[in-house]
């Protein structure tokens, strides 16, 4: 069940422009050599990666493809939050 949530998870981050940024290993405690290899391998491909894309996202720019699911192409901005104000 975790390696199907991972492979989830992985295909999630690519579709966020997140990819290569999520990593399972297998790691006895007896294979402490192991672990530091792993580690050591994993940081060096986030710095490659270099630093997180969505840094600075705003929902105030975001637009949606509300047709993706559907096979067509309409897209619509996210309307700005509306004030509340309770009424007596």
């Amino acid at each position: 069940m975790t390696i199907k949530r991972i492979n989830f998870l992985q295909e999630l981050l690519e579709f966020m422009g997140l990819g290569g940024r999520l990593h399972l290993e297998w790691i006895s405690s007896a294979e402490a050599q192991k672990f530091v290899q792993v580690v050591k391998e994993f940081t060096e491909k986030i710095r490659h990666l270099g630093p997180n894309p969505l840094r600075g996202f705003t929902l105030n720019n975001l637009t949606l493809d509300v047709g993706a699911a559907a096979g067509t192409a309409a897209k619509t901005a996210c309307p700005e939050p509306k004030e509340t104000v309770a009424q007596n």
